[in-house]
């Protein structure tokens, strides 16, 4: 009967990378770059400035209808760069941040009642839904009947545009809160207020900002609207003054201004989002 040799186990030799050996985690998603982000923009833009180029040059569209880009920066430069149009974009801007204020402040009282209360939510919130189906531009004339020429009818229908998404997405944020956290903080006999305060509110900042974004155009949209229907300033006082005289390219012009105006109050709540910190506005 012979004896097997008996060999003592050799130990694992390690790795010569150690970082090579360790199992590599998901990795995140980078977003696009910032030279995307502004690039991309840029060249679709130098596109439609190109096409708009060649239209007007060839005549292949009226005047009346598409002036020439040179006529609209033509129409620019007095307006903006000279400052002809300064105080009228002053007094939309006036108007349409108090209405987005008015908006807020609202919404956020509305969407707090109806997340608190579901009766009152029962009750008023049909004929909420019935006022927000009626057409502004409608109710406008009758604003400036009741209010006058000046900002008073232009603030309302901003306010009664601007409140709708904050106060639906505030109803969505104080309700749709976790089912632990609430049975916590009535567990440690929290108040109303506090659990508003410390529960509620925060998370519903998640919901409300992108709302901020939708409130302060739809506001723009309800000045300019409202001053389209009577008014004595405004860019939207603009568009029918220059309309009267059949001037296309100021119209153009304050339309760009428009928009040039919806763009950067939109990039305004979004460096907002990004600077506050965590705990008041989650990511």
């Amino acid at each position: 009967m012979s004896v097997g040799t008996v060999t003592e186990p050799t130990a694992p030799t390690a790795p010569a990378d150690p970082q090579a050996a360790a199992p590599s985690g998901p990795r995140e998603k980078e977003g696009p770059s910032i030279a995307l982000r502004l690039g991309l923009p840029l060249v679709v833009a130098a596109i439609l400035l190109s096409g708009w180029y060649l239209l007007t040059r060839d005549e292949l569209v009226s005047p009346l209808l598409l002036p020439a880009p040179a006529d609209v920066w033509a129409a620019l430069n007095s307006g903006i760069v000279e400052g002809l149009w300064w105080g009228d974009v002053r007094v939309t801007l006036t108007e349409m941040l108090i209405g987005f204020g008015i908006g807020v402040v609202s919404g956020l009282l509305l969407g707090a009642l109806f997340a608190y209360s579901q009766l009152s939510r029962i009750a008023l919130y049909p004929y909420i839904i019935a006022l927000q189906s009626f057409p502004k531009i409608a109710v406008a004339p009758l604003l400036v009947v009741a209010l006058g020429y000046g900002m008073s009818p232009k603030i309302a229908v901003a306010a009664s545009l601007a409140y709708f998404p904050v106060m639906t997405a505030a109803i969505a944020g104080f309700t749709e809160i976790d089912k632990d956290e609430h049975n916590f903080m009535r567990s440690i006999g929290a108040s109303k207020w506090q659990e508003m305060r410390y529960l509620r509110l925060p998370n519903a900042m998640s919901y409300l900002f992108p709302s901020f974004d939708v409130a302060l155009i739809v506001a723009l949209l309800g000045a300019v609207a409202a001053e389209l229907v009577g008014s004595n300033a405004g860019l939207g006082y603009i568009l029918v003054e220059r309309q009267a005289f059949g001037d296309t390219p100021a119209i153009f012009a304050a339309l760009i201004v428009l928009a040039v105006i919806g763009v950067v109050l939109q990039a305004l709540v979004v460096l907002l989002r990004r600077v506050l910190p965590r705990s008041i506005v989650p990511r």
